[in-house]
């Protein structure tokens, strides 16, 4: 049925009755999340389900409200709860490669690493003054004064023992370092071992002198180093009375200093760590009487320092991390490296750096997928931690630069991880990664669009109003806030739907709140609505502009009035992301004999995508069934989009397609003042499309620049109305009668708006009517199929005539028709 649509067919008003305020003033500003049901349900459950795997992906346009719906749940759930531990590393003693991890409560991470701050400032201020103290001096002595009289009386009594026997114990320098030795006298001249047999040859000594001094320095050197090896023995006893004698003295004051810490930090399970501190402080008390001796670039009190990896000391409740760069080392930590005077690139444990996933453990980490894909690192070191509940933090560049590396001990992982993404990343990763849905347990898929009742557009207002509270945006007049809403149905694709794409509207309220200021109003207006419409259609619309210059200057040929065999005009959408338009295309099929059937020139030359080329196999399904009923479908129709030098796809062209192989096969000439879309199936019914509003739009833009007749216009699909929401001076157009939208449900209304013939009726007996639009086309298959099969027949005649020796047979029909003509 054709129909022709009146004004309130092509656009939707909201209601009066729904707008029950003067002003946007009167709105209570939103509180709640807005037209995201199942999604907030899923959040919900997701964030509130306990066990291994509960994390949650959000899917769903950019400007649905994702990131605020998660941020308003999280602030909920993270109100008034306990801060989760902080997380200290600190130095093992027994494993220095082996960093070790604290857990405090929060808090007390700061209070530990401050307070060993002070402690070891205490030490290094107070160990020098207690050992440089006369008391102390004097314990010291007392304590080794034995040992030292042993050590001398040893040494001369060996001394007194080598001068008797005629040798000296002397100290020979050899570089820094000066060694005994024991060396014959002769002529009261201490000489060399080696220097004697000189000697002998000057008759200075005597074979058995020399046999002598030989065999006692042997003995004596034998002796030498027993008696230094018992010195050594006796120095370092000495050491250890020294130092039970430091620690005796310093053992109260190191008791209270760390006293003071465990009473600081007020976390006993701090209590193992300083334990080990205070027993390797008594061992390495030497290190505070050295200070001067340790090179600038290296930290003599390192192993006592904290490193506060995870600092909630400020936390309010549990964590909520937004990581807005979600890179290997933001997300997992890294341990940074320092190149020292030497040239080499060294760490320690107080360069482990937490990443995100740690700062946010107990609690919530946001991550955008789309972010996070970007690194290959990322995705598989992220299942691996929330699969086995653990953060490992590594320097991935070590490895490669042969840095000196650390292992820190891992840290037990109970965190919540939203992703955010598309739903195609979703759907990627479902399919092709086992391991995604045993840890991304929960969809929460937000909708583009909601139901256009009264209670919804209230809900939409109140976010606006709420948006322009807190920019301090000027308020909606009754007509604006009607301009608003119908601009949500016009996003939403959909009459029946308004936009749920809250940041594109709120950008609409912002620029129409910049024009009613820049006017002096006081409340925006419809008109101030369709200003910033046209401002941003403006400032995007370049390439649609370009377009349409080239079709009124003639580049593109667009015919907008009179008829053509063949020819009709189609309509496309081009999506620029940013900016949606429409475009008239000349659609062309041209028949002649042959047996290809349909040639789709696009996809012959590559430029054709595969729903298109669906597209052209339904329609040729439709011409089978329609024209092939007694006769076979014996033809070459070749059909282009004519001056389309990109690709096409989509099956809206499939009905436009169809008119004009009709036309082409009929003879019947098409009204070029009427564009048409529509898909269509293989019983003729056409189909809805995408689109539409564009479509008319811009089709009515290319006639509207020649002059509007009254008898152009725009054939859509019957069910394609309920989409309409066109531009006012479209619908104004049409209400004056200068323009025209129809909707048609089939093939046959659409060849009769266009032919303003019937398409014709099938009778079993007599096929199509004749003098109809099918019926003409039959007569004209018919007449081809009769052709080929006497050019076949001729052809075949041809080649028995020219080649006597082969056997005269007669040639195969072609079909049950063609078999039932040869038998007659």
């Amino acid at each position: 049925m054709i129909v022709k649509l009146n004004t309130d067919q092509l656009a939707w008003r909201c209601p009066e009755e729904w707008l029950p305020w003067a002003s946007s003033e009167d709105i209570e500003p939103a509180s709640t999340i807005v037209g995201q049901k199942r999604a907030v349900d899923a959040i919900a459950f997701g964030l509130g389900m306990k066990g291994i795997g509960y994390n949650v992906f959000v899917t769903g346009l950019s400007g649905t409200g994702r990131l605020t719906t998660i941020k308003r749940f999280l602030d909920q759930l993270t109100d008034g709860n306990t801060p989760p531990n902080d997380v200290c590393y600190v130095y093992n003693f027994l494993k220095p490669e082996e960093p070790n991890a604290l857990f405090l409560d929060a808090g007390a991470g700061r209070r530990l690493r401050d307070a060993m701050e002070v402690l070891l400032r205490e030490l290094a201020e107070n160990l020098p003054a207690i050992f440089t103290e006369k008391g102390f001096r004097e314990r010291v002595d007392a304590a080794v004064e034995g040992l030292r009289q042993e050590e001398k009386n040893l040494v001369e009594s060996f001394e007194e023992e080598v001068r008797e026997a005629g040798f000296a114990l002397v100290q020979i320098q050899t570089g820094t370092v000066a060694r005994p030795e024991i060396l014959p006298v002769v002529d009261e001249k201490p000489v060399a071992v080696q220097d004697l047999k000189g000697l002998l040859q000057e008759g200075k000594l005597t074979e058995d002198r020399l046999q002598v001094l030989e065999e006692q320095h042997k003995v004596f050197s034998e002796r030498l180093h027993e008696i230094f090896q018992h010195v050594t023995e006796l120095r370092q006893q000495a050491r250890d009375q020294v130092e039970d004698v430091q620690k005796e003295a310093i053992r109260p004051f190191l008791d209270l200093v760390v006293k003071r810490v465990r009473s600081a930090v007020g976390d006993s399970k701090v209590d193992p760590y300083l334990a080990e501190v205070r027993e390797d402080l008594e061992d390495h008390l030497h290190v505070f009487g050295e200070q001067g001796e340790t090179p600038p670039d290296e930290d003599p009190f390192l192993r006592w320092r904290v490193n506060v990896a995870v600092d909630n000391a400020d936390a309010t409740g549990h964590p909520v991390v937004i990581e807005t760069e979600p890179t290997f080392s933001n997300l997992f930590g890294t341990v940074e490296r320092m190149v020292n005077r030497a040239g080499e690139a060294v760490t320690n444990f107080m360069r482990i750096r937490a990443g995100s996933l740690l700062t946010a453990n107990g609690g919530y980490l946001v991550v955008n997928a789309d972010d996070m894909l970007q690194d290959s690192r990322v995705w598989p070191a992220l299942k691996r931690a929330l699969k086995y509940e653990r953060v490992q933090i590594q320097s991935y560049e070590s490895v490669m630069l042969g840095v000196a590396a650390l292992k820190p001990k891992p840290i037990p992982l109970k965190v919540k991880v939203v992703l955010i993404g598309n739903r195609s990343i979703y759907d990627a990763l479902y399919r092709y990664d086992s391991d995604f849905p045993k840890v991304f347990k929960v969809l929460a898929d937000f909708d583009t669009v909601m139901k256009a009742n009264e209670g919804n557009v209230g809900d939409v207002l109140s976010v606006l109003r709420k948006v322009s509270v807190a920019e301090d945006l000027v308020p909606l007049s009754r007509s604006g806030m009607a301009a608003i809403i119908e601009e949500a149905v016009r996003m939403g694709r959909w009459r029946r739907r308004l936009s749920s794409r809250f940041s594109d509207l709120s950008d609409l309220l912002r620029e129409a709140s910049f024009l009613a200021e820049r006017s002096s109003a006081e409340a925006i207006t419809d008109e101030h609505v369709r200003g910033a419409q046209a401002a941003y259609r403006y400032r995007h619309g370049l390439s649609e502009d370009r377009t349409h210059e080239l079709i009124e200057e003639g580049v593109y040929r667009i015919e907008t009035d009179g008829s053509e065999v063949g020819q009709v005009n189609g309509l496309a959408v081009y999506d620029l992301g940013h900016h949606r338009y429409g475009k008239p295309s000349r659609i062309s099929a041209r028949i002649g004999l042959g047996r290809e059937g349909i040639i789709n020139v696009e996809r012959q030359a590559g430029l054709s995508g595969p729903t298109h080329d669906k597209g052209i196999q339904i329609l040729t399904g439709f011409l089978r069934g329609t024209f092939a009923r007694k006769v076979p479908l014996s033809m070459s129709c070749s059909i282009t989009f004519e001056q389309n030098y990109g690709g096409i796809d989509g099956d809206s062209a499939s009905s436009t397609e169809i008119y004009a192989i009709i036309s082409a096969l009929s003879d019947v000439p098409l009204r070029q003042g009427v564009a048409v879309t529509g898909s269509v199936d293989q019983n003729g019914r056409v189909q809805s499309i995408g689109g539409a509003n564009q479509k008319v739009e811009g089709f009515f833009r290319v006639c509207n620049a020649r002059g509007l007749t009254g008898d152009q216009g725009v054939m859509i699909p019957a069910s394609n109305v309920a989409d309409l929401q066109l531009a006012d001076d479209v619908v104004e157009a049409v209400q004056e009668g200068r323009f025209n939208v129809w909707s048609v449900d089939s093939i046959q209304d659409g060849i009769e708006l266009l032919t303003g013939e019937s398409a014709g009726s099938w009778s079993d007996d007599e096929g199509w009517e004749t003098d109809s639009i099918y019926g003409r086309c039959q007569s004209r298959l018919e007449e081809m199929a009769r052709l080929l099969r006497s050019a076949g027949k001729e052809e075949k005649n041809g080649d028995d005539d020219s080649d006597s020796s082969e056997e005269n047979v007669e040639p195969k029909p072609e079909t049950d028709e063609d078999e039932k003509e040869q038998k007659e």
